[in-house]
């Protein structure tokens, strides 16, 4: 009895951390980019790709989730993201839920077919899926196989959408997730569309394809802000 009362307790305590840290992390997330001058780069192909009505798969790096996350909201209706169910994304994924994004819950490993069937559905209404290429754990900026695979199969287009800042924190995380400080400039990138001319034919083919192509838009963005020369 007194052993449940205390996981009761730790559980309940828990999810009112949660719930602070999130309601904070959203509010400071808003400032810091109002506090920044934010340049928008390729926004046209976002908007086109809308505009027609076709189904995106947006492909993100984790370290630089928060970037595309603020922006898409702005443009965009009927987005979603994947979001695990780890304790580590909770608050990240409560956030991403006040902006206005419908949650699909669990990954490609824990809880696979439900989480495709549910990616299928929303394509299939035009939506827009955001899913963090490099998630959970990484390592960083190699991508994981199975998302080029869903696209092709149900004809999605795939479009990377990164940022950086010439002002900012770098958590010493496995992703080394990026926050701008204020005062800066943020840069935002929206590639155009991944083009598959040929289906890799192994993963090891898919991985490198995805990566390459969101690591050039990233080195891209990084070089505008001087973080890379």
């Amino acid at each position: 009895m007194g052993c449940n009362l205390l996981l009761d307790t730790a559980i309940m305590k828990n999810k009112l951390k949660i719930t602070i840290l999130s309601s904070i992390g959203r509010w400071v997330f808003q400032l810091l980019f109002l506090l920044n001058k934010v340049k928008i780069h390729g926004e046209e192909n976002l908007l086109k790709l809308a505009k027609d009505g076709k189904p995106v798969m947006v492909c993100v790096w984790h370290g630089r989730l928060v970037f595309p996350s603020w922006y898409i909201r702005l443009k965009i209706t009927n987005l979603h993201a994947i979001a695990s169910r780890h304790s580590d994304a909770e608050i990240m994924a409560r956030i991403l839920k006040r902006w206005g994004y419908g949650l699909i819950r669990g990954s490609t490993k824990k809880g696979g077919k439900a989480v495709v069937q549910k990616m299928v559905e929303v394509f299939k209404s035009g939506g827009i899926i955001a899913i963090t290429n490099d998630g959970p754990k990484g390592p960083p900026r190699i991508s994981k196989p199975g998302s080029t695979g869903v696209a092709i199969k149900y004809n999605v287009n795939m479009v990377t959408i990164t940022g950086s800042a010439t002002k900012f924190w770098q958590v010493n995380s496995w992703d080394r997730f990026m926050l701008p400080k204020p005062f800066g400039r943020i840069d935002i990138v929206v590639a155009p569309p991944l083009e598959i001319t040929t289906p890799p034919e192994n993963n090891e083919e898919e991985i490198k394809l995805l990566s390459d192509y969101m690591n050039h838009y990233q080195d891209k963005v990084d070089r505008m802000t001087g973080k890379i020369s």
